[in-house]
């Protein structure tokens, strides 16, 4: 009888400890991922610890790692759209190699709904000027090192960006270039109308 006992106790300590590993502390991942938020955007925006940037990033990207490791791609499912946001914003911000190693789980986070299409256009953009191609939505901005002057990366068929754009949930490109001071004028066609 008592080993029926024993065996009730420790199949009862099991279970509990299934349940403990299964449920996910999602308070702590969002306090995490808030942290991760307020270093990208406070090096970025106000020029506080600027020159430790890269550091910074690195140091977010850990944590990331850690947390997607452990839990998959922090979605908003699991920590609400702020939460997929900052998660985002490491690998926006990270070198080439991590970009192109999450872009597939990204890209099925946008598809389960789980991140915004928008924010995957700007992924996808960054890793296509990174490689030298023309981006697709107009989402990156380069600065000539001599006038110090912006303008947008080329952009493959520059008359179909705003259709583009507007497929993702971004803004007119006219409007976007306002946010950097940019006089754009949209391309026309070139073709002959006589």
């Amino acid at each position: 009888m008592w080993r029926v006992s024993l065996l009730l106790v420790l199949i009862l300590c099991q279970a509990k400890i299934i349940v403990a590993q299964s449920t996910i502390d999602t308070a702590s991942i969002k306090l995490k991922l808030e942290r991760i938020l307020e270093r990208d955007q406070k090096t970025r925006s106000s020029g506080d610890s600027s020159a430790y940037m890269a550091y910074i990033d690195s140091c977010n990207l850990q944590e990331l790692e850690a947390l997607v490791s452990q839990y998959g791609w922090p979605g908003k499912s699991l920590v609400g759209p702020r939460g997929s946001l900052s998660a985002f914003l490491v690998i926006q911000h990270a070198d080439l190699k991590t970009q192109e190693k999450y872009f597939p789980l990204l890209k099925k986070a946008v598809e389960a709904g789980e991140l915004k299409a928008s924010h995957f256009a700007l992924l996808e953009d960054r890793i296509l000027m990174y490689n030298g191609k023309k981006q697709i939505y107009g989402s990156q901005i380069v600065i000539d090192p001599q006038s110090g002057a912006q303008s947008f990366h080329p952009i493959e068929n520059e008359r179909e960006v705003n259709s583009r754009r507007a497929q993702v949930g971004l803004g007119p490109l006219e409007e976007y270039a306002k946010l950097f001071g940019i006089e754009y004028v949209p391309a026309v066609d070139t073709l002959n109308h006589h």
